[in-house]
């Protein structure tokens, strides 16, 4: 049984359900990942585990100890935002170590665990600067260590490097991951972005309309998406009916049934859209040009469910 466990989570505003039945189990060290639509009921998940939302239906737990109606601080579990919401008129030295002063820690202690942990984001050299003269990157690093600081039991990431650029973006997420595997913290990571939540999810949860339409590891929802609307937000094309083809399931062929109607170079292969029986995406190395003739050889159809089965 995981370290942390939600069952049956369920939110309602003005009788309109927000989220419906929401399980999962999380081991020390694992990561979460929940993508879905904006309005899909992300945050409000986010805020009722970490304690901001204290009326709704369902169970928490921590060790097999409900902790349901555990205060924020008992709790525990830290919820960073997108927002670094760092206190501008603190030095950054004391915004790591406010969250221990408030804990009634002693000086030399807090002293030597804000060192520890700027150390561990590497800006120790800005330990006295304030947040206005860092960068966007450095604040969200200053943001980690400020909650890891504090031993979170659970770690709630909402969105926390969407405000940044591409390249920033990718070295601080895998920064953060690294650090979060290290500690050993169970974490949960909201993402709009597919590709980046897969990338450091030892699960994947994908939410759409309150409900988990899909909870598993990411490689058995990708193998299979089991119903149409988690194929269409992992897949995009090539769903016909209540069919998937898969586009490393296609391979081109000599043949006429098909014809090449878009191109696009890839840098190592290239995509294709084809029109012909039906409207299919198909990746190749092989370059063909507008207009060619070519058939194509289907591997494997996988067979969708038209709407999700209960998780």
């Amino acid at each position: 049984m995981g370290l942390i466990r939600a069952k049956n989570i369920s939110k309602s505003y003005n009788n309109e359900k927000i989220l419906d039945n929401i399980s999962f189990d999380l081991e020390s060290g694992q990561v979460l990942s929940i993508v879905g639509n904006s309005g899909s009921g992300k945050s409000t998940l986010l805020k009722i585990l970490s304690g901001i939302i204290e009326e709704f239906s369902g169970k928490i737990y921590l060790n097999e100890k409900e902790i349901t109606n555990l205060s924020m601080k008992e709790r525990k579990f830290i919820l960073m935002f997108q927002d670094d919401e760092l206190f501008p008129h603190m030095t950054i030295f004391d915004n790591i170590g406010f969250g221990l002063k408030m804990e009634g820690k002693d000086k030399d202690f807090i002293t030597k665990e804000v060192e520890k942990y700027l150390n561990l984001v590497g800006l120790i050299e800005h330990k006295d600067k304030y947040p206005s003269q860092l960068s966007g990157g450095e604040k969200q690093r200053i943001a980690l260590a400020r909650s890891l600081i504090v031993k979170p039991k659970m770690l709630l990431l909402d969105e926390p490097f969407t405000a940044l650029d591409p390249t920033l973006r990718e070295i601080l997420r895998s920064e953060t991951f690294k650090i979060i595997k290290d500690q050993n913290i169970p974490t949960i990571f909201v993402s709009h972005d597919l590709n980046e939540a897969v990338e450091v999810a030892d699960k994947l949860a994908i939410l759409a309309d309150g409900k988990f339409i899909a909870y598993d590891r990411p490689k058995n929802i990708y193998q299979n998406p089991g119903n149409k609307t988690t194929a269409s937000f992992i897949f995009k094309d090539n769903i016909i009916g209540n069919k998937l083809i898969k586009k490393s399931d296609i391979d081109i062929i000599d043949g006429d049934d098909y014809s090449v109607i878009e191109k696009t170079y890839r840098g190592d292969y290239f995509s294709y859209k084809l029109d012909g029986p039906y409207t299919l995406s198909v990746d190749s190395p092989k370059e063909y040009f507008l207009g060619d003739k070519i058939g194509i050889n289907i591997k494997r159809v996988i067979e969708l469910e038209e709407k999700w089965k209960k998780l």
